[in-house]
């Protein structure tokens, strides 16, 4: 982040608490108050909010004491405003292969798995060789799901192919459950027999305790429906310094992706809980910012096993609101727009209100990134859950899109604002009971790999 926006850490947090609380007696939500969220979720202190590092604490410390500060409820069933959960990780840290008496190059071998130290020869594993008319990807996913241990000979023409899964392999793969021990040995070589075999390997096993956030406002005639807005807490933490020592920046502030949606979920939940708006409160709404979601929406995921799908009635995830759309400035698109009416109720409460009724909500303009499940909505909308993402962003035009320069200086707080009060209005009958959007078809989840 450039220096004019750099905070010091006890002076940020204090300043902020103070700002975020002053929106307590508004009817609407101000420019200050987001202003505020902003520079403490984006700031250079917060080192990119990396899931599992000690800043990313920091951060859920800050969301969550906003929504005690509205006076949300923590979730029935938690003793805090955090849903904490475990994540299992498995990271590569040797490996050496001789086939056929010959070292294998480093560049041609690559290992998946949850075995801590593995010592193979020919018997120790199942072989299969994947020749140049073969489908590779198909294969090691169909291992993937079988879970065995496997040693992989792979014809050199999926050289390219082998490099994404070496990359992919190299990084680690990420569970929600501890994994039984397995593991899958890669070989890019021109043989097809395995004479003899010696394979060394060791796999680091690590748990970490990630967290959610969520705040719940309890309704009264509808108290067991919710509404619920979130965003994504967590971004791409940091780079490793230039090898030649050149100054450059480091961070990855995530000032657009996403602390804009959390501060979008912060000022949603002092809005609804303010006096004024709180007495229209028919459903409950449940307020959350997740963890991992640029992990594979690792976050969502957990929350959707603690929770009764059926009894949401919809999901507002807010993703990347800080840039003004094609539209035009204020105005945003929601993913997965045909999918249920839920843009139609949106749209029609927009229309009815004086201050918003020129504002429209467009259908997403970028489909061909299949942006419906590539967020945090898709886990609740695989449920059956009318989940769609509200964004502004501009994705074939945006440079800062995980980059380092993604900070608060490339947005438009003043537009983003007007987006927040339009989403509050939007969501009106929602919230006071007298909409209910059409259920989204379920999809029958796919297996997930036991081995990478």
């Amino acid at each position: 982040m450039k220096k004019h926006y750099q905070l010091a850490s006890l002076l940020t947090l204090t300043l902020c608490l103070n700002a975020c609380a002053l929106s307590s007696n508004d009817q609407s939500i101000d420019l200050d108050s987001v202003t505020a969220d902003m520079q403490f979720l984006a700031s250079d202190d917060l080192k990119g909010r990396l899931a599992g590092s000690s800043e990313i604490t920091v951060a859920e410390d800050y969301i969550a004491k906003q929504f005690q500060q509205a006076g949300l409820q923590p979730l029935k069933g938690l003793n805090s405003y955090k849903q904490n959960f475990t994540l299992n990780r498995y990271l590569p840290k040797t490996l050496k292969v001789k086939l056929n008496q010959q070292n294998i190059h480093a560049e041609k071998i690559a290992v998946a798995g949850s075995i801590s130290s593995i010592r193979w020869n020919k018997e120790s594993a199942q072989h299969l060789v994947i020749g140049k008319n073969d489908d590779l990807r198909s294969s090691l996913n169909s291992l993937n799901q079988h879970g065995e241990n496997t040693i992989v000979l792979i014809d050199s023409t999926h050289q390219e192919m082998f490099a994404r899964y070496r990359n992919k392999f190299t990084n680690g793969s990420q569970s929600l459950e501890r994994r039984a021990p397995a593991a899958i040995v890669l070989i890019l070589t021109d043989e097809t027999v395995i004479n003899t075999i010696e394979v060394s390997a060791s796999i680091d096993h690590q748990q970490q305790t990630l967290s959610n956030v969520i705040g719940v406002l309890p309704g009264k005639s509808k108290a067991d429906e919710f509404v619920v807005f979130s965003a994504h807490h967590d971004h791409l933490g940091t780079q490793a310094p230039d090898i030649n020592g050149n100054d450059q920046d480091l961070i990855y502030n995530g000032a657009n992706d996403d602390a804009s949606g959390v501060t979008a979920v912060l000022n949603l939940a002092r809005y609804y809980a303010n006096p004024t708006n709180i007495s229209n409160n028919e459903r409950s709404i449940m307020f959350v910012t997740f963890t991992a979601e640029e992990s594979g929406l690792l976050g969502s995921s957990h929350f959707v096993n603690d929770i009764d799908a059926d009894s949401i009635t919809a999901m507002l995830n807010i993703e990347m609101i800080g840039k003004a759309a094609e539209f035009g400035a204020g105005t945003y698109w929601m993913t997965g727009y045909e999918r249920s009416n839920l843009a139609t109720i949106l749209q029609q409460n927009l229309s009815a209100n004086s201050n918003n009724a020129k504002q429209q909500i467009f259908a997403d303009p970028y489909k061909k990134y299949g942006l419906f499940y590539r967020s945090d909505n898709a886990s609740l909308a695989k449920l059956g859950v009318p989940a769609h993402s509200l964004s502004s962003t501009q994705m074939t035009n945006d440079h800062d899109y995980h980059q380092v320069s993604d900070e608060i200086g490339t947005l438009d707080l003043e537009q983003m604002t007007a987006i927040i009060n339009s989403i509050a209005s939007a969501s009106s009958s929602l919230i006071d009971g007298s909409d209910t959007p059409d259920r989204i078809e379920k999809i029958v989840p796919r297996a997930q790999g036991l081995i990478f």
